[in-house]
């Protein structure tokens, strides 16, 4: 009898520790009889069906699927094909769940139980989908470095946009790639138009085809002619027997870009607007006129609008030339690209000579505030030079000096800012002094200098929006400061004039 109350005990016992595991579970715990009703669950099921146990126990599963509680059952899978079942499942709760359904069979082989777990993967889910929204992100972004880099590194020199008017100016040419419509640059010798325009054939459609430039100031007027029309044999006296094509013929299939177009003799602009009109050209000493399929670019630093007015350029070619105006914006008013421009200039310069040169921050400091009235060509020759003739690895604001055209008030100016760096770095170095201490000492040495410009406390308290009696107050610090450092020459101290 004893053996039997202890049996039943120990029973007892593993039955609480099994009710405990059931309960405290935090994964779903789903059990259905053969006919799929509902014989327990844990709590883990309020968290996924909004219902408590309660609410559940006695119910069928068929009915609950039906009502939607939830889609698709393993429950029912398993009591229609008797084997164990896997597979995702959703709630009326919106949660996404993870079933494993399991048949219990009895001593006979008949289906007695149907045992479910289930884990809930929502949050795994959203974060999947963050995941994948992140990636389609990041593949956006690498497609859109992709292309800036290839707008930002080109054979020529790099185009740079990252200022307001660079990329508008861009965004507008790239609307125009694929057309041949004219593109007149307008803008500075040296801020880029030239690059700009062989950045402009290498996206569009006749990539493909020859990228032909003529600078219309390096050809001699005399020669400008048979330069961009060319010639048949016996044409003039000194003509190849072979004739020669020219450059507007050597363009075929691509684009002839016509820099410094203001400076085309005046008799040639009417050839040249003939060609465009009629897309052909006659070779001097040819009888026949020949098709050409080009694009026509142009671009000047000249006021061409001016020059219609003083009749130095035809009316009709500028007309014809000012369909698609774009504005080459100076480099001084590209502060944005000029920072890009100094260490891409830098690190190309570095490769060509093999160096490995940097420029102090007072340079950098130097580079950004100068007017550049040479634009790009003169920031890549002027970066090139440091880098060849400075002695240090590291260029100073000292190497600029004779390199750059700097005005003597700039060139102080910026002494001066050297100067305050090297004061506040010795201020912030001295380990004795707090913050209140150093601040106290730069406002003193402040007045200080001020007062020697101004002469009187009133003046200076109006230059700082301030008392008198504050400046008064901290001068008068100052002054015992110097008398306590330096008491053998009182005469030194000066004297506050009110």
């Amino acid at each position: 009898m004893g053996k039997k109350k202890d049996d039943y005990q120990a029973l007892q016992e593993k039955l609480r520790e099994l009710e405990v595991i059931f309960e405290a579970s935090h994964d779903e715990i789903f059990v259905a009889d053969a006919q799929g009703n509902t014989i327990r669950v844990n709590p883990a099921c309020e968290r996924h069906y909004g219902l408590q146990g309660i609410e559940l126990v006695g119910r069928n599963v068929y009915d609950l699927e039906r009502e939607g509680l939830f889609y698709p059952s393993a429950t029912i899978a398993v009591l229609e094909n008797k084997r164990p079942v896997t597979l995702v499942q959703s709630t009326s709760t919106g949660r996404r769940l993870i079933v494993t359904a399991n048949p219990v069979f009895d001593e006979s082989g008949n289906l007695s139980r149907v045992v479910s777990t289930s884990v809930d993967i929502t949050e795994i889910i959203l974060l999947k989908r963050q995941i994948e929204e992140m990636e389609k992100a990041i593949a956006e972004y690498d497609e859109k470095l992709k292309y800036f880099r290839s707008m930002t590194y080109d054979k020529q020199g790099p185009l740079i946009a990252k200022s307001k008017a660079m990329v508008n100016a861009l965004e507008l040419l790239e609307r125009v790639a694929n057309v041949d419509t004219i593109v007149l640059f307008l803008g500075e010798s040296g801020a880029g138009k030239s690059e700009i325009a062989r950045w402009l054939h290498d996206i569009g459609r006749r990539k493909d085809g020859p990228f032909v430039e003529v600078n219309c100031s390096a050809i001699p007027p005399q020669l400008f002619e048979s330069e961009l029309f060319g010639y048949e044999r016996g044409s003039f006296s000194g003509a190849l027997s072979t004739g020669k094509i020219g450059l507007i013929e050597s363009a075929q299939k691509g684009t002839l870009f016509l820099d410094e177009i203001g400076e085309l003799p005046l008799e040639l602009q009417t050839k040249l607007l003939q060609v465009i009109q009629k897309k052909t050209v006659m070779r001097i000493g040819g009888r026949t006129a020949k098709q050409v399929d080009v694009r026509f670019l142009a671009a000047t630093n000249q006021d061409l609008e001016q020059m219609v007015k003083k009749g130095t350029f035809r009316q009709d070619l500028y007309y014809r030339l000012n369909v698609i105006p774009v504005k080459v914006p100076p480099l001084r008013e590209r502060p944005e690209d000029l920072v890009e421009m100094i260490f891409v200039f830098l690190e190309r310069t570095n490769k060509k000579y093999g160096t490995n040169k940097m420029f102090s921050s007072r340079a950098i400091d130097q580079l950004l505030s100068y007017h550049w009235p040479g634009n790009i060509r003169e920031l890549e020759n002027v970066i090139e030079r440091l880098v060849i003739t400075a002695s240090d690895s590291v260029i100073h604001l000292e190497d600029l000096s004779g390199v750059l055209e700097i005005s003597a008030a700039a060139e102080g100016q910026a002494h001066s800012k050297a100067n305050a760096i090297d004061y506040l770095d010795m201020l912030v170095k001295n380990q004795e002094l707090g913050l209140k201490e150093m601040v106290e000492i730069f406002e003193r040495d402040i007045i200080q200098q001020l007062m020697q410009s101004y002469g009187s406390t009133r003046k200076v308290a109006k230059r700082l929006a301030t008392s008198q009696s504050s400046i008064s107050r901290k001068y008068q610090q100052r002054l015992n400061v110097s008398r306590k450092n330096f008491p053998k020459n009182k005469e030194q101290e000066g004297s506050i004039q009110q």
